[in-house]
């Protein structure tokens, strides 16, 4: 008798009544890490106030715990995703704040940025690395010193590392912007030589920095207030996702995606763009210096724009791109740059490299719900800009979130490298617009590359597409069940409140549900599911300051017999 292809299912492994699991005090902002030990397979998890777990990743039981280390007095708030420098060791980024706080959040005052080395087989502080506080201090252009102020950054961006030629272990990457936009604040990015470090250090450990936006505090809008709405400063680099790292022959590219704030290339302000740097952080637009001598931060000339070999400035593509239009109209007589101002528009994302045809290029998801095609060797070139999903609100129907805009992630990258798949996922806090997981290829014809939409999971003309994804929704992960199948792109629709989150598997080809389940918890929004063999593990908060656990799913598979033919 033949047998049909195997049919996979999915089972909540913990927690459960058996397999309770691990409830950390405050929440999990960072993504479950795969370790194999001495003592076998252990799922890492950080919760915000500072501990870090190894559970078992069967039941979710606590095997170990490491508190990172803080001043006497000091609490801790941890929400940066560490990066593995080795098989046995992670860089963790984190902030001190007053020991004294019943709950730490991403709003809990910080007193200093610190970065420590963690030996997972030792649990502990890795004594080669002495732990480092983040300090640095640039000149803006009247040559007025701009300090690193803890209080007014914070590190949410996953840490990165790249490798020159020469280097043992690499250079680190820690990028900061600041929570509500609270003034003074701007885009940091420390770079941290860990070869140094280990050989020579602390005090020689941090190789170089770089701010988006030198601008003196005073020029920043009153200090403690809220600069969302504003161009003072800002450009935040408060992407969830970090820093995108390309590898290349000699080393690697760094892109750094400044947030909302100053555009002024004179003053060397770069918000709301994209930034191509590289190791020792030196940045150079390269921008045509005749064409951009008058630059207008409101409406910058195409010119110029085009002239940037190292900085993307966003515009519309074309005659027929439209800018947003509000439900409440507040853009009537504004250019672009007003408006999304007025909209807290554009960045928060992380770009995804792809290489198609060719080419090589940049996809980056923005604020406000389109997608930008991008070429990565010359960043003036913008191939293409396709919106994904309508903007929230309407007139009986405002905005509940009118700041969170529709796209704040990284886009997963599937397919083949002739034929790249992109699946952003997006969302919508109002109850008028379809939102959800948006699939999108990249075309290439005699023109360049070009954007094409494939599906939406739900399906937009769904009534379900208005109901679902109203929350930020998780970052994407992408496996493979058997050889044979096709790939599967999991993600986690957060929900809001004591509602259940869902994790979701999709077909890459077509959109089709493969797996849908429910948490316990909300899920985690900008986390990323993780898979290890036959199980997938995802972060899940009750809210911003917890309680928080990581929950654990089973993948299995049985065989089932063909239906009779006739």
């Amino acid at each position: 008798m033949e047998v049909s292809p195997e049919e996979w299912k999915i089972q909540r492994a913990f927690p459960t009544t058996n397999a309770p699991g691990v409830e950390f005090a405050g929440c999990i902002y960072s993504s479950p890490m795969e370790f194999s030990g001495p003592n076998g397979l252990e799922i890492v998890a950080l919760g915000a106030e500072g501990n870090l777990l190894g559970l078992d990743p069967t039941t979710g039981e606590q095997k170990w715990s490491l508190a990172l280390p803080a001043a006497q007095g000091q609490g801790v708030l941890s929400i940066a995703q560490p990066a593995f420098i080795d098989d046995t060791r992670i860089v963790v980024a984190y902030h001190t704040v007053p020991g004294d706080l019943e709950k730490v959040d991403a709003n809990s005052q910080r007193l200093s940025h610190r970065v420590a080395v963690i030996d997972l087989v030792a649990h502990a502080v890795d004594p080669d690395f002495e732990t480092i506080e983040l300090e640095a201090t640039h000149q803006s252009v009247e040559e007025v010193d701009i300090s690193f102020r803890p209080s007014h950054a914070l590190a949410r961006g996953d840490v990165k590392i790249g490798k020159l030629p020469g280097d043992s272990l690499g250079k680190v990457y820690i990028t900061a912007g600041n929570t509500r936009d609270i003034q003074p604040w701007h885009g940091w990015a420390f770079e941290i030589d860990l070869d140094a470090w280990q050989a020579q250090g602390a005090e020689l450990a941090t190789s170089a920095s770089l701010i988006s936006t030198p601008e003196p505090d005073e020029n920043c809008g009153p200090e403690n207030s809220s600069g969302s709405r504003e161009r003072k400063c800002g450009g935040g680099f408060w992407a969830p996702s970090g820093p995108l790292i390309i590898d290349q022959p000699d080393g690697y590219e760094l892109v750094l995606a400044a947030g909302n704030g100053q555009l002024d290339l004179a003053r060397k302000d770069y918000a709301n763009t994209l930034m191509r740097t590289g190791a020792g952080l030196e940045f150079d637009p390269a921008c045509d210096a005749s064409l951009c001598a008058d630059f207008n931060p409101d409406e910058p000339s195409l010119a110029c724009i085009e002239s940037c070999e190292n900085l993307w400035i966003p515009r519309l593509s074309g005659q027929d791109d439209k800018a947003p239009e509000p439900w409440d109209d507040r853009c009537d007589g504004l250019t672009l740059f007003e408006c999304w101002q007025k909209l807290d528009y554009i960045g928060g994302s992380t770009p995804s490299y792809v290489e198609v045809g060719g080419y090589k290029t940049l996809s980056y998801p923005t604020k406000d719900g389109h997608l930008y095609l991008i070429d990565q060797t010359h960043y003036g070139t913008q191939f293409d800009r396709i919106k994904l999903v309508d903007q929230c609100g309407a007139a009986d129907d405002p905005c509940a979130k009118d700041w969170a805009g529709m796209a704040v992630t990284q886009p997963l990258v599937a397919g083949d490298a002739e034929n790249p798949i992109l699946l952003v996922p997006t969302f919508m806090p109002d109850k008028t617009h379809p939102a959800g997981i948006v699939a999108v290829a990249i075309k290439v014809d005699a023109s360049g590359p070009r954007y094409e939409r494939l599906w939406e999971f739900p399906d937009f003309e769904d009534p379900s597409a208005i109901q679902r994804f109203r929350e930020h929704p998780s970052r994407m992960m992408l496996t493979q069940l058997g050889e044979d199948s096709p790939e599967t792109a999991w993600v986690v629709e957060v929900a809001k409140g004591d509602k259940s989150g869902k994790l979701i598997g999709l077909n890459v080809d077509d959109g089709a549900r493969v797996f849908e389940t429910a948490l316990k918890g909300p899920g985690r929004r900008y986390a990323v599911p993780l898979r290890v063999d036959d199980m997938i593990y995802v972060s899940s908060c009750d809210a911003d300051s917890g309680p928080g656990r990581v929950e654990g799913f089973k993948l299995t598979k049985e065989a089932t017999e063909p239906a009779a033919q006739d």
